[in-house]
């Protein structure tokens, strides 16, 4: 039977783990193993190489970026369907045949389990899956809101629709996979999610994913791309409720850093007129009373236009509604802006109660209250904790 799917690795100077990533690799039978080596100056390729043996097959590269050797693998695949595996990461045996299944059924794309380990201990953390919301036809979509898939770059896909999406934009460093995944979704792509664990994940404190800062501006650089009245209408396809698809623009327009505009799609997301117990979606991403999640948006989005009098009024509203640490934190930083020092101090202290590892009010207690958490934490498993 010919070889239909590609595993793909891309590596630069990663000769401590790039052995176990190729052995777990060329285990996959029937599946030829591409290696781009971005210049890497300590071994890297040659200890690939010997290790692939003539199932690996090895390009080297100047160093350009991981985007840009992305392309280069993307572009010389030669089979219909295709895998990345991180150099520092694994594959679990027999997973080549499952996203195969998935693919061949009609899939664009193909989301499996996900065991997340320390990189440094190896210790097995926890395991991520792909939530109910994302599955089936529609779900894809809300991937707009947030990066809701155990991982964006470990999916299985056809290799002609990332190539159709226009392939991996060098300008993006970080989210370079995501970007071109939320290309893929808006021209309609298809999901199968797994529930098998086919991929080991060990992270590291140096990931290029650990550099928050860097991710989000490259993040709103991605965003950027979509227009909000062509998201929204992606929505509506997929068979979702006008408020719905207005919520999604608010959280596209935040992370876009653009308040003004989240502000105006919350008007239609949330309205005034809107029972403030109603929740839209008990099963969704997002399963709050409308509202604290009026509250807490307008108030957030507030405190970044500047207006520090409506952001005190409304974060002091979502607390009441809804006592959360990202509602402390914000309202911690309203505080602080308004003179109120002693009480932002006490405001943060209680967000790290509520969430001891809670980033933001860490930064915030160790200064001045700046840092703004701009979306509800998340509820489920994720791949970063909110710990430095």
């Amino acid at each position: 039977m010919p070889a239909t799917l590609s595993i793909l690795i891309v590596a630069r100077n990663a000769a401590r783990t790039v052995t176990r990533a190729v052995r777990s690799a060329v285990a996959e039978s029937g599946c030829p193993v591409l290696l781009i080596d971005d210049g890497s100056e300590d071994g890297t390729a040659d200890l690939a190489a010997h290790v692939g043996g003539e199932r690996l097959r090895l390009l080297r590269a100047a160093h350009g970026g991981v985007s840009a050797a992305r392309q280069q693998a993307l572009e010389a695949v030669t089979t219909p369907y295709a895998a990345w595996l991180d150099a520092d990461d694994e594959w679990v045996p027999g997973r080549a045949e499952r996203l195969v299944r998935g693919l061949e059924a009609g899939a664009t794309i193909v989301s499996d389990a996900v065991d997340l380990h320390d990189g440094a201990s190896g210790q097995w953390l926890r395991r991520l899956t792909v939530p109910s919301f994302v599955r089936g036809r529609s779900g894809l979509v809300r991937l707009f809101e947030r990066n809701f898939l155990p991982g964006d770059t470990q999916v299985a896909f056809r290799v002609a629709a990332f190539h159709a999406a226009g392939g991996y934009d060098p300008a993006i460093i970080g989210p370079e996979s995501f970007d071109l995944l939320l290309r893929v979704v808006a021209r309609g792509a298809t999901l199968t999610a797994l529930d098998e664990v086919g991929y080991r994940m060990f992270a590291y404190p140096t990931s290029l994913s650990r550099d928050l800062a860097r991710q989000r501006r490259a993040l709103a650089q991605a965003l950027r791309k979509h227009r909000y009245d062509e998201v929204f209408a992606l929505y509506g396809r997929a068979g979702y409720p006008a408020r719905l698809a207005a919520w999604g623009n608010v959280l596209l327009a935040t992370y876009r850093d653009e308040p003004d505009v989240a502000l105006e799609w919350l008007a239609r997301a949330s309205p005034e007129h809107a029972s403030p117990d109603e929740v839209l979606e008990t099963d969704g991403p997002w399963p709050y009373a409308e509202g604290w999640r009026r509250a807490f948006h307008r108030g957030t989005l507030a405190l970044l236009v500047g207006d520090d009098e409506t952001a005190l009024h409304e974060l002091r509203l979502a607390e009441a509604r809804r006592p959360t640490p990202e509602g402390a934190n914000n309202l911690g930083v309203a505080l602080f802006r308004t003179g109120q020092e002693a009480a932002a101090r006490n405001a943060i202290a209680l967000a790290l109660q509520r969430l001891p590892d809670y980033l933001d009010a860490r930064r915030n207690a160790d200064g001045e209250p700046r840092e703004i958490t701009t979306q509800p934490l998340r509820a489920g498993p994720a791949r970063h904790e909110y710990a430095r």
